[in-house]
């Protein structure tokens, strides 16, 4: 017994002196906020389980542009203002990623993909990347027209609705990821492939489970994807899925491979296994599946969300929705569909779309950074370690910079003359080293889709529907509440 006094005393000394060194040794220049274990997971448990969104704005309030508190011994710092968000995500130090355990457990390899990786693989992947969407011509006009024919086949889609009510998620999802899909697979399904309906439900259930910003993902937990039940087993189950669709398509890519004549990002990628195949570097086909994922998830659930947000605020706005059809009409008329050209001379379309972005706030919190080194920013220490959110949410709502953010206004995108005002605060893509390495296509899409939308298609409430909701559901991204709308034929 006195044996077992021992080894407890021991313990509990032992634990004294790590507690007193960790006190001793955390920064003393830390930005201001909560503080307090008990209180700060009394805050998120009772406020940011059910609107995390809401509680990080109130600190923000009270605390400042950047706010700090401890998870555990995990720092966490949010950064609350356009500015600081700016300056913090151009330091060189703070351009490392939060790790996945889930995801490590699962491909069996750390710092993978592009979104997810940090150091010189990161830098690895995301050049390789940018030098393949530019020879496949993403993002530019030379691939307008496959975004436009993907647009033209959900048009005849939404046309065989005949005006009847529908949800315009599962469309807009198969759209978009078509053409998330024929750039990476080289592949345009049909809406009604089995196979292609499996891969969409997948993502779509993993962005909805996800959390804010993708938070479960990022869950410490060592055999995390060995939990047998919960959101956590439906998660690795589904990722699990994902992964062997996308290696048989890798599998099937090896057997035709022709390196003269590479078609889409997997004849690429191999291409380029081929040519560092005897010198060290962090091509591999484990990375080559973590590309793909992240390229599917962010190239194909932010844009559809952003179309979804788009039909929403058109049925609650009819008179915006009716100056938009009007600008189109005069502009691009009803024989052709639009193109990017004619973006320059649609400076309402461009307001709204912009004020859609604002009030929708995709990804209201981007993707944490990690801090590589202690940095100062603004005066405080941001200490090696620290896991850094941009409050992206908070800039897009904010009363310093916006008149009324509350209101629907895309006139405050517009001048006295009704020329574009382009505001550099509307930083839904992210900003700084690691900015969205889809942007170009993701703009492409959202015009392009929203326009030849609504030159085709006036977007009505359903009678006897709910009244609509600007409440959003946070997930991967913030998604609006599930809806019904109907498209009625312009003629």
């Amino acid at each position: 017994m006195e044996l077992c006094y021992l080894l407890l005393s021991g313990v509990l000394c032992l634990l004294i002196a790590w507690f007193i060194k960790y006190l001793i040794s955390r920064p003393k220049n830390l930005p201001p906020g909560p503080t307090g274990f008990i209180n700060v997971a009394w805050q998120l448990f009772s406020k940011g389980s059910s609107d995390p969104l809401a509680l990080f704005s109130s600190w923000a309030k009270k605390y400042g542009e950047i706010v700090s508190f401890y998870v555990g011994t995990k720092t966490i710092v949010i950064l609350n203002s356009h500015s600081v968000i700016v300056e913090a995500f151009r330091h060189p130090d703070l351009q490392d990623r939060l790790q996945s355990r889930l995801l490590q457990e699962i491909l069996g390899l750390k710092n993978c993909g592009i979104a997810f990786s940090s150091g010189e693989t990161w830098k690895e992947q995301r050049k390789f990347g940018y030098s393949t969407f530019r020879s496949l011509g993403v993002g530019k006009k030379s691939y307008e027209d496959t975004v436009s024919a993907e647009m033209s086949q959900l048009s005849s889609a939404i046309e065989e609705k005949k005006g009847a009510p529908f949800d315009p998620g599962t469309l807009l999802m198969q759209a978009v990821s078509n053409i998330t899909s024929t750039i990476i697979f080289g592949t345009q399904y049909k809406y009604g492939d089995i196979e292609f309906k499996k891969l969409l439900h997948i993502i779509n259930k993993n962005a909805e489970l996800a959390g804010g910003g993708g938070a479960i993902l990022f869950l410490p937990i060592p055999g995390i994807s060995r939990i047998p039940f919960g959101i956590v087993k439906t998660m690795t189950d589904n990722i699990r899925a994902l992964n062997a669709f996308i290696d048989s398509q890798i599998e099937s890519h090896e057997r035709n491979w022709n390196q003269t004549n590479p078609k889409d990002f997997i004849d690429q990628y191999l291409n380029k296994l081929e040519e560092t195949k005897d010198i060290s570097s962090s091509f591999s086909k484990l990375q080559l599946i973590g590309c793909i994922n992240d390229l599917f998830y962010a190239g194909s659930e932010t844009t559809t969300t952003t179309l979804k947000w788009c039909i929403l605020f058109m049925m609650a706005y009819p008179e915006v929705q009716s100056r938009v059809q009007d600008e189109l009409d005069h502009v691009v008329g009803r024989e052709r569909t639009p193109r990017l050209d004619d973006m320059k001379d649609l400076p309402c379309t461009n307001a709204v779309l912009s004020e859609v972005q604002r009030m929708g706030s995709i990804a209201p919190l981007g993707v944490p950074h990690v801090a590589a080194a202690d940095t100062n920013i603004r005066g405080y220490t941001i200490p090696k370690g620290a896991i850094i959110v941009s409050n992206i949410y908070e800039v897009l709502n904010s009363k310093d910079l916006w008149t009324d953010p509350g209101d629907f206004k895309p006139e405050r995108f517009l001048t006295a003359d009704g020329d574009l005002i382009n505001r550099e605060e509307l930083i839904f893509f992210g900003t700084g080293r690691r900015v969205c390495l889809g942007e170009q296509l993701a703009r492409m899409e959202t015009f392009l889709g929203f326009t030849s939308l609504l030159q085709r298609f006036t977007f009505q409430k359903p009678d006897g529907s709910p009244t609509l909701s600007f409440e959003g559901i946070l997930g991967f991204s913030r998604n609006p509440l599930p809806y019904q709308t109907r498209a009625v034929v312009r003629v």
